[in-house]
């Protein structure tokens, strides 16, 4: 049986070319969605709500506020939180707020993949492949 699940993404980093590339990684994905994307982790704690039905948020952690921050008041809003970031120091920090998966910059599209259903297959939720 085909599972039609879509996955829905919400993007948080404060580099734009950031964005763009995961945006177009998402593109090639046709079991993922953009919801929306914040270049303000401030935004994203405002605006983001428990009804969103938020599968993947992707976040960076330097920011106006910390990813790591955001990540413990967006937590219990979202199903998984990946971590997207040029810093591999923050890690075990990332991992203790809850974060599902940590990718360091530059991600190339197979690792993102990868990761993606790395997360689900833990979670026994539909592969994307």
């Amino acid at each position: 049986m085909k599972n039609s699940k879509l996955y829905r993404c919400v993007l948080v980093d404060d580099d734009r070319i950031s964005i763009d590339i995961l945006t177009g990684y998402i593109s090639k994905v046709p079991k993922l969605n953009i919801l929306r994307s914040y270049q303000s982790a401030l935004a994203a704690i405002n605006e983001i709500d428990v009804n969103d039905e938020i599968d993947f948020l992707f976040l960076d952690i330097r920011m106006d506020i910390s990813g790591i921050d955001a990540a413990k008041v967006l937590r219990d809003k979202v199903k998984f939180i990946i971590f997207v970031t040029a810093y591999d120091e923050f890690a075990l920090n990332a991992f203790n707020v809850g974060g599902d998966q940590y990718l360091v910059k530059p991600v190339f599209f197979p690792k993102f993949l990868e990761t993606i259903n790395q997360v689900l297959k833990r979670n026994n939720a539909a592969m994307i492949e």
